[in-house]
């Protein structure tokens, strides 16, 4: 675009010259956002590396602000007039129904691109399973009637501590935040050990991500993709449903004539029993009008790195990619123009 718009003798600007300039912007751009953060951090009681050292009361406060009673029952008994399931067993799902006007909503993943290799011995390729990866993470950000924000950064730790910088210099510290991952431990792991000084978060798993997850284990666990379907055709219901107990009695109780791999199957039961606390009822979120996805986050992944860093043949040095994703994310918050004029940001959701 640049070489299209301005006359330049000796052929036009040469790629690497746009290479340059890209990484030493978003270089920059990520130490202001690190700079930026460390400052609200340190104001708010928290150490440089993001530990809290000052817990206060109202970070204690377990219970979200919870829509209506009158209306979770509603959409419960509307659910189970429609599956024939008693309003007791979906009430006992530990996921609450969070307020979305009292809510803030984040969605954080990874995306993993190839790694430039430095040398090739003998110029061959790497061989396969030893190739190295450079891992962004993407957390979007958004507020009911306020706004959306994109955090890029190199790694889940450097990520949540924007966020929690994010999350104070918006006045979002009161809020419940409500998490949506790919059920990933390390991730859950991450995020939970990061907010251990706030109680009022929670964790739902991506139902698009939990469906996969039991289409891929039954494939390999059982005999034949007729059986696997009508396990699948039952085992669905369930979860949708959040009977997260109901479904492991059921995996339990499949004839071992038709199982062809048992730890497989034993792997999944383990999967559901562990992430038991994240998954909700989802029927009854849908009939409410909350979110049951990450796709928002998963779309960010593909707008900042994946639609420009994955094609084939492409590999990246870390510098490269994490600084073209961070001037890419600025793009996205339409922070791009004031970051080139003034080198300076709102770090603010923006409508």
């Amino acid at each position: 675009m640049i070489n299209r718009i301005r006359h330049q003798e000796q052929g036009g600007t040469p790629p690497r010259t746009l290479h340059e300039c890209t990484e030493k912007e978003g270089k920059e751009a990520l130490s202001y956002i690190e700079e930026r953060a460390s400052y609200i951090l340190t104001e708010n009681g928290f150490s440089e590396d993001g530990i809290c050292q000052d817990i206060k009361s109202e970070y204690n406060n377990e219970r979200p602000v919870a829509i209506p009673e009158e209306q979770v029952m509603s959409a419960i008994d509307k659910c189970c007039r429609d599956q024939d399931i008693r309003v007791e067993d979906i009430l006992s799902n530990p996921v609450p129904y969070e307020d979305p006007e009292s809510s803030t909503q984040v969605s954080i993943d990874d995306v993993n691109v190839k790694k430039q290799e430095e040398s090739r011995p003998g110029g061959r390729k790497s061989e396969r399973g030893k190739r190295k990866y450079i891992h962004n993470t993407i957390a979007h950000i958004s507020k009911k009637d306020v706004g959306k924000y994109v955090l890029n950064g190199h790694g889940i730790k450097n990520v949540l501590l924007f966020l929690t910088a994010f999350l104070f210099h918006n006045g979002l510290a009161g809020d419940r935040i409500q998490f949506f991952t790919d059920g990933h431990k390390v991730l859950n792991d991450a995020i939970f050990k990061r907010f251990s000084w706030y109680k009022n978060i929670g964790i739902i798993l991506d139902w698009y991500h939990l469906e996969k997850k039991c289409k891929e284990q039954l494939s390999i666990a059982l005999k034949g993709r007729f059986i696997r379907n009508e396990v699948l055709d039952n085992l669905k219901p369930l979860l949708w449903y959040g009977l997260i107990d109901k479904a492991m009695v059921y995996l339990e109780k499949i004839d071992k004539d038709s199982i062809k791999e048992m730890d497989t199957l034993d792997k999944l039961i383990k999967y559901l029993r562990r992430n038991k606390p994240y998954i909700p009822c989802y029927a009854a979120r849908k009939a409410l009008g909350l979110c049951n996805s990450s796709a928002i986050g998963e779309k960010m992944n593909d707008l900042v790195v994946s639609s420009r860093q994955k094609h084939n043949g492409m590999s990246w040095s870390k510098a490269g990619s994490v600084g073209l994703a961070t001037i890419t994310a600025l793009k996205r918050n339409k922070e791009s123009d004031k970051w080139f004029e003034t080198k300076d940001l709102d770090f603010k959701l923006a409508a």
